[in-house]
């Protein structure tokens, strides 16, 4: 063990960045949070962001180039007008796009993955009487937060990957499919099961060998190849 850190609250990590950045969970608290910022040097007080909930915040970004945070604007309502954003070297935070592309939509939040200079996030559509039908989705978007593809499901996303040219999402119904990054058409699409057992996955990483890792839901980790 080389460190260990005490921040006094629960906190997520927040990726991306050469420094240690974690995110207060303290929903007691009304009114918005800092963001805990370590480095060599000890550490430093961060940009002021919304409170966090388990629903509508979570943007875990994977292959970040820069640490990105779903930021709530309304300082009352955290969950309403989320908006993607990224911290900047010098601590700023600067707004990217708005979570959701579609105005009359609120969107949960979901897993991410960096290509390029687009943003590739999962989520789901909150409707009053339940998820519905096509009401989950992955979707690419330019930093600029134009929409390049969305692919509509009817389950969510537990974690996602890509190798730069596919895109491999799990999904909490025991599905895994291969989406191609450049269109979001489908390339293929299965059930997993491990001895003829289904199970879920709830993570998922590709390795530099081009192989799936995948964590399941039974305690299990898996080395798939990456075509079923």
């Amino acid at each position: 063990m080389l460190e260990t850190l005490s921040p006094g609250v629960f906190t997520v990590l927040v990726a991306g960045d050469h420094r240690t950045i974690l995110r207060p969970l303290d929903g007691r608290r009304k009114r918005p949070e800092r963001l805990l910022m370590f480095d060599l040097d000890g550490p430093v007080d961060g940009p002021e962001v919304s409170r966090f909930d388990l629903f509508n915040h979570p943007f875990a970004v994977r292959r970040a180039s820069r640490p990105y945070i779903s930021v709530g604007t309304d300082p009352d309502k955290p969950h309403r007008d989320k908006w993607v954003t990224a911290l900047d070297a010098d601590g700023t935070l600067r707004r990217l796009f708005p979570h959701s592309w579609v105005p009359e939509e609120h969107h949960f939040g979901g897993p991410a993955v960096e290509i390029g200079q687009s943003l590739v996030y999962a989520g789901a559509v909150y409707h009053g009487q339940g998820l519905q039908p096509g009401g989950a989705y992955v979707v690419r978007r330019s930093l600029n937060g134009s929409v390049q593809w969305q692919y509509r499901t009817d389950h969510p996303a537990t974690a996602l990957d890509t190798d730069g040219d596919t895109v491999y999402v799990a999904y909490n119904s025991g599905a895994l499919t291969a989406l191609h990054a450049n269109d979001g058409s489908v390339r293929w699409h299965t059930e997993l099961k491990v001895d003829g057992v289904p199970t879920t996955a709830l993570s998922l990483a590709v390795t530099p060998q081009g192989h799936l890792l995948i964590g399941t839901v039974d305690g299990r980790i898996l080395e798939c190849p990456a075509r079923p």
